[in-house]
């Protein structure tokens, strides 16, 4: 077990701080950027001699703790999406186009791709902000807190240019992704029940999307 020392939470807003700041400053390199946090969690395992089920690798309890947070799978994975999706859809013109620009790889032709893509990017983004940031947030501050505040920095990190009302309504609909997210990982610890509902609710958004701009 490491040992909660106030050198793991300066490490973190090293880290995560540059991560952000980097990704602001360098857009075009954001996707490159976000490996700096990832390296991190490898490097510090190995050094500190962490188990892969320290760091939230519990493949074998996956299946169970799916079954025991089906509701959030649920909430997240269709009904959050159904509900951003249509509202923008019908009530912000310009929203589904406005994640199609921030996502340019959401077109048919290169679905196969964008598949890949997604897979990695999704478990890249539960180990960042679920199993390291949000993980070691909770040592130092409360639960709800570590939450709440790598949510916004995930959702932040989503930020494209636009009217401020699609941009608005994009990050807070992350952000809430986010939470659901985070609350999965805190109550199994285990970064494969949290990532699984990450991609299948990114696949469903994505067949929407692609259905809505087709008609």
């Amino acid at each position: 077990m490491l040992k909660k020392t106030n050198d793991l939470l300066y490490e973190m807003i090293a880290v995560m701080g540059l991560t952000v700041l980097f990704s602001f400053l360098y857009p075009e390199y954001k996707s490159l950027i976000t490996l700096i946090p990832l390296i991190y969690l490898l490097i510090e395992r190995a050094k500190r001699g962490r188990s892969w089920n320290d760091i939230g690798f519990k493949f074998n309890e996956t299946l169970s703790d799916l079954k025991n947070n089906w509701y959030l799978i649920i909430l997240v994975v269709i009904i959050t999406q159904v509900l951003t999706l249509g509202v923008g859809e019908y009530f912000l013109p310009g929203f589904l186009q406005h994640i199609q620009a921030r996502i340019p790889l959401i077109n048919p032709s290169q679905l196969i791709l964008f598949m890949i893509m997604l897979i990695s990017a999704t478990l890249g983004e539960e180990l960042i902000f679920r199993v390291f940031f949000q993980e070691r947030l909770s040592w130092y501050i409360s639960v709800t807190s570590a939450i709440l505040i790598s949510s916004a920095v995930f959702a932040s990190l989503h930020y494209a240019g636009g009217p401020v009302f699609i941009i608005s309504f994009d990050l807070i609909t992350i952000f809430i992704d986010s939470i659901i997210y985070g609350i999965i990982y805190h109550k199994t610890k285990n970064v494969f029940a949290a990532w699984i509902p990450h991609l299948l609710a990114d696949i469903v958004a994505i067949f929407l999307i692609i259905n809505f701009l087709s008609n």
